[in-house]
């Protein structure tokens, strides 16, 4: 496994590929939920086929997931970030599964995405490749229907307690995950028996109460064939 420590203008994030798993992390504050992480899987009840993969921009590795500078000051409110879900096998369907801790008050939303050959103009998103070459994404009109598992208001109950944490119990309550997933599943685009790509934007928000601070969550992007 291969990390990569990048700065952010809120904290300093660790982006790790595991397998299907993107993980944006903080520092430790939530430590114990990290080094269980495999968890996800049974609290999802998804499958993890190996055919399937998250992906960067341009079908690139999740590594280069660039979260950049995240600056709460920005007057546009939001971080825009591209992603793929891709597959060089035939895959039926797949949910989009997220999880997250709640330290900072962000909202996560994620969009069906369409990528361009062309820089389209507007509020489209680019990402830079390897080779320094430019690519486009737009998201599409609605953002993915899904629900969390354990919601109470803006944090999370214990419902889910054992399975991120087991028995350890001197979790503060920002630091226990919240889980999303899709609520139905997601039929692949253009899928043959050379696979597919999707791509997707996870735009990342915040209201003015939001402020530069030393603050760290921890961020699992993951997809599964149900």
């Amino acid at each position: 496994m291969k990390s990569n420590v990048m700065k952010c203008g809120i904290r300093r994030l660790l982006v790790t590929a595991l397998a299907m798993v993107t993980v944006i992390a903080g520092a430790a504050s939530a430590y114990a939920w990290f080094t269980n992480q495999r968890r996800l899987a049974t609290i999802t009840k998804v499958n993890y086929p190996s055919a399937l993969v998250i992906g960067a921009g341009a079908k690139e590795s999740s590594i280069n997931i660039d979260m950049g500078s995240i600056d709460v000051e920005d007057e546009s409110g939001k971080k825009d970030l591209v992603f793929c879900v891709y597959s060089e096998e035939s895959v039926e369907n797949y949910k989009l599964q997220l999880a997250h801790t709640s330290n900072i008050d962000f909202v996560y939303t994620i969009y069906s995405a369409d990528a361009h050959t062309s820089d389209p103009g507007g509020d489209r998103v680019e990402y830079i490749d390897e080779s320094g070459n430019s690519h486009f994404y737009t998201k599409k009109a609605s953002p993915l229907q899904g629900s969390y598992l354990n919601l109470s208001g803006k944090i999370a109950d214990n419902s889910l307690h054992e399975m991120s944490y087991g028995k350890y119990d001197k979790v503060q309550k920002n630091a226990e995950p919240l889980y999303w997933q899709t609520d139905s599943v997601i039929q692949p685009t253009n899928n043959d028996l050379s696979g597919f790509v999707d791509y997707y934007i996870l735009e990342i928000s915040w209201n003015e109460n939001v402020i530069n601070n030393k603050e760290t969550d921890m961020v699992y992007l993951t997809a599964g064939m149900s």
